[in-house]
């Protein structure tokens, strides 16, 4: 049996849970690397993306594009767990008003 990546949101009660687990072509559980390629990205919005994505790749990930303030107002990079998926971690700038078609409140 491989490793299971237990994720959760701890925003509250309303919060998410998925899991992201090794590759098991008996199960078509099939890694990037076998792909060729990610079919899927993974975006975490967080408070405190550098101190998230530092906290990753402590933990194993590989770095693919580092934290920064991005022109599509998300300050925001990507990181590539041990399996090879994707996960874009960030949040929204202070100075934008909108973010993927919604309003953020403060």
């Amino acid at each position: 049996m491989g490793v299971a990546a237990d994720v959760r949101d701890r925003g509250g009660d309303d919060g998410g849970r998925f899991f992201v687990v090794e590759e098991a072509p008996a199960a078509l559980n099939l890694s990037p690397e076998t792909l060729g390629g990610t079919s899927v990205r993974l975006s975490l919005i967080v408070d405190d993306p550098d101190a998230v994505a530092e906290r990753a790749i402590a933990a194993g990930a590989t770095e693919v594009l580092p934290i920064a303030d991005q022109p599509y107002g998300l300050r925001q990079g990507r990181v590539a767990d041990p399996y090879g998926h994707h996960w874009l971690i960030g949040r929204p700038l202070a100075d934008a008003a909108r973010w993927s078609g919604t309003v953020r409140a403060r």
